[in-house]
């Protein structure tokens, strides 16, 4: 009999655990073949996610939990979970049950089908405002473009077969991107649609900025686009300045004179601007590189039962 494992990271998330662990408990008396285990990581929740897990991991044996010293990330939480399931497959979903757990049924029969990998793709992207939204199609177009697979309606609701949890589990970058680097590890896929529903209960952890740096966080750590950005303002530089020679020399050929201040002063910022965005988009892979070196843990585990 296969084993489906659910990995559920949380982040103060006191209120929808018991909720969550109800609705996937339900799922074993639709899929008979199945054994279930249940694994949350808590990571470094300030409210009493915690100790609802002690408990509830203490009521039944299914349920496991990882629990990190403080707050380290999603990425942190979802690949500390990878690295502890046992599952012949595993699901990987949100504790406040806006990936539909009715899903997980289909997923595990396409699994039973030979499919590796199941991806679950919104068809409806529930409640976000219009920044959101903007920021969400700009960021996902642009990692599209780079791995070569539309990501625009992707999200961390999956299912992996073991092998590729194996694979993921072994990798030893410490700035991750789930979501793309499932893709990225090729096996044989497949994917569903679902809508994201309304959150069982809490309010979501993630603000404009957290979504902000998790986006360039994300960007940079699986993408060179930056980088090949300073190429394309070193060529908008040359351009402009060949614009500016050429208009010297032909108001030179028919004797008028040429307002240098201004030209001189607009040539200086624009190339000083160029030069320190240059300069940041380096430094910042030069940091991440730094951060790699250093070898420092992605996560510290407090507490765990496995």
């Amino acid at each position: 009999m296969a084993t489906l494992s659910i990995l559920a990271p949380c982040y103060n998330e006191e209120e929808s655990i018991i909720l969550f662990y109800q609705e996937i408990v339900k799922l074993k008396d639709t899929i008979k073949e199945m054994e279930l285990e249940i694994l949350f990581v808590d990571d470094g929740s300030k409210d009493n996610t915690y100790n609802k897990l002690v408990e509830l991991s203490g009521q039944d044996s299914r349920v496991k939990y990882i629990s990190f010293s403080r707050n380290f990330g999603k990425e942190a939480a979802l690949f500390s979970g990878l690295r502890a399931v046992t599952g012949d497959c595993t699901v990987v979903m949100d504790v406040d049950l806006q990936h539909p757990p009715v899903k997980i049924i289909e997923m595990f029969q396409l699994w039973k089908d030979g499919y590796e990998v199941v991806e679950g793709i919104k068809i409806h992207r529930g409640k976000e405002t219009l920044l959101h939204k903007m920021m969400s199609a700009v960021f996902y177009g642009l990692i599209s473009r780079v791995i070569g697979i539309d990501m625009r309606n992707s999200s961390d609701f999956k299912l992996l077969d073991k092998k590729v949890v194996m694979q993921l589990a072994a990798l030893k970058e410490r700035d991750t991107f789930f979501r793309a680097l499932s893709y990225w590890v090729g096996f044989r896929s497949t994917s569903i649609n679902y809508e994201v529903q309304e959150r069982v209960a809490g309010k979501t952890k993630w603000s404009f900025y957290s979504l902000l740096g998790y986006a360039v966080k994300n960007l940079i750590s699986f993408s060179y686009a930056p980088l090949h950005l300073i190429s394309i303002i070193g060529i908008l530089f040359l351009l402009t300045g060949i614009g500016f020679a050429i208009d010297a020399f032909v108001s030179y050929l028919m004797g008028k004179a040429v307002g240098g201040y201004p030209t001189l002063v607009f040539l200086i910022i624009l190339s000083a601007g160029g030069i320190m965005l240059s300069l940041g988009i380096v430094g910042v892979y030069i940091a991440k590189i730094y951060d790699q070196i250093k070898e420092r843990p992605q996560y510290i585990i407090r507490d765990k039962k496995e």
